[in-house]
């Protein structure tokens, strides 16, 4: 009889071990019903009617980082929406998905310690791996009591299920201090890897009227769109504007750009006064991106364009020592960008300079060079006036630099900068094309004649060798 017992309080005592387990290491859902809606097919429905009406671009590049708004989603779904068109169809492994705590007063950041959070479209794994990494950090622990009742968290994390699909967690809330995102965003950077979305939960200022709030946050989007972190950590410090996650936000922004992120693209701004039509006490919201460029071909009318601006340059600065005033409307026309103006007179090469890692609007980089093309290359005397009707004009719009190994480069296709201590010379894709040059050939001359290497110098281990490529069009 007592063995009896004593096997009773065994199987009782692992039957309700398991239930203690797994009670605690499955994360419920505390919101859905009342903040989104509780069942699957209601959230595809509301996220998909809000959807077919998303009007952004899709952005050209890898989204690093992204800010969602978490109020209700009847305030901010058009908002929301934005987010999601832009993830769906992209793939990653795992969303780091971080808030500022609105309940609980500490400094550092908590990292849930579930196993899985469930959602209405289903559960949701925690990559305890990456988890583990961010918690090396001593003002970072595991701790689950500051993500019960908190939302931040919990009602962006179904948008995300239905744009990704299948991927995992790390759930991070962050405490009230400004200097924990400092040490956070530089270890998520470190450890940063290409199937990564980095995710801050934020909404914008709170409980302006409509007019007010617009001002504020404007402010505050012009921060994030200048990639101005300091800039913004002051402006909320001083509060000057209002970020409920700010901490989260500073962290997302700031790894971001340690992660090589070099754009920012604000997709939407609203407040529930837009949705709402209430404009006494408002909430702002904002959907914005973190990421870096891919090559985004531009379509005939904007090369058009650009060839247009380079004619028109030369013609007057040649003329008249004068620069043009252009009125450029086309917005892909003010992305960033490097380019080359070549010219030629027939067959003969006439000038080529160009800017290869891109410090101004495109339109304005096409511009300069055109000026530096035809008047200051230092193989060529500056054109004349009777040489216009001669010159013909060849663009190439580079696209961000990757370091790489010679096994890698592709002739006709990859630009090459060979680069060693301070000196260093480039090859546009088309040079391999028309000198029809071995990939052996094409870098010795590179080395020895446009960085004043020795010929071998690319096969040499302290030469840094990158790659580009080019979009070229001409007249």
């Amino acid at each position: 009889m007592k063995r009896a017992f004593l096997l009773f309080l065994c199987f009782t005592g692992v039957f309700l071990g398991c239930a203690a387990k797994n009670g605690e290491k499955v994360k419920k859902p505390e919101f859905a019903g009342s903040w989104y809606p509780e069942g699957p097919v209601e959230i595809e429905n509301f996220i998909s009617r809000y959807l077919e009406k998303a009007s952004s671009e899709k952005i050209h590049g890898r989204i690093i980082g992204m800010i969602f708004p978490h109020p209700g989603w009847i305030y901010s779904a058009p908002v929301t929406a934005e987010n999601i068109r832009q993830l769906t169809g992209r793939n990653y492994s795992t969303a780091v998905l971080l808030g500022s705590s609105h309940h609980s007063g500490f400094n550092g950041a908590h990292i849930a310690d579930y196993d899985e959070w469930e959602t209405p479209l289903g559960n949701v794994p925690l990559n305890k791996k990456f988890a583990a990494q961010i918690a090396g950090l001593e003002m970072v622990s595991f701790n689950n009591a500051s993500h019960r009742k908190e939302h931040c968290l919990e009602i962006v994390l179904p948008s995300l299920r239905y744009a990704l699909k299948n991927f995992s967690i790390v759930p991070v809330i962050m405490g009230q201090d400004w200097e924990t995102y400092r040490f956070l965003s530089k270890k998520m950077a470190d450890i940063y890897e290409e199937n990564v979305l980095l995710v801050a939960s934020s909404d914008m200022s709170h409980y302006f009227t409509y007019d007010e709030a617009n001002e504020m946050d404007k402010k505050c989007l012009s921060y994030l769109a200048n990639f101005d972190v300091t800039g913004l950590r002051n402006a909320l410090r001083n509060k000057e504007v209002q970020l409920c996650g700010a901490q989260a936000v500073l962290t997302v922004m700031e790894a971001s750009r340690l992660a090589g992120a070099n754009a920012v693209k604000v997709l939407k701004y609203a407040n529930s006064g837009d949705t709402t039509g209430d404009k006494s006490r408002v909430v702002g919201y904002c959907a914005v991106c973190f990421y870096k460029k891919g090559v985004e071909m531009l379509n005939e009318e904007e090369k058009k364009e650009l060839i247009q601006i380079a004619k028109k340059t030369i013609a007057a600065y040649i003329k008249k020592g004068k620069v043009p005033e252009f009125n450029v409307m086309t917005e892909r026309l003010k992305e960033v960008q490097g380019a080359f103006v070549t010219l030629h007179t027939g067959e003969r090469l006439r000038g080529c300079i160009g800017n290869i890692v891109g410090v101004k609007p495109l339109w304005e980089t096409v511009r300069d060079m055109a000026v530096e093309a035809s008047t200051r290359d230092p193989r060529f005397p500056p054109v004349s006036k009777d040489e216009l009707s001669q010159i013909k004009i060849e663009i190439s719009v580079l696209t961000p630099l990757k370091k790489a190994t010679p096994d890698e480069i592709v002739l006709g296709s990859d630009g090459v900068i060979v680069k060693k201590g301070f000196r260093q010379g480039v090859y546009l894709p088309q040079v391999a094309t028309e000198t029809g040059w071995t990939k052996e050939e094409f870098l010795s001359s590179l080395c020895q004649h446009k960085a004043g290497l020795a010929p071998d110098a690319w096969m040499q281990p302290d030469t840094e060798i990158f790659v580009f490529q080019a979009d070229v069009f001409s007249e």
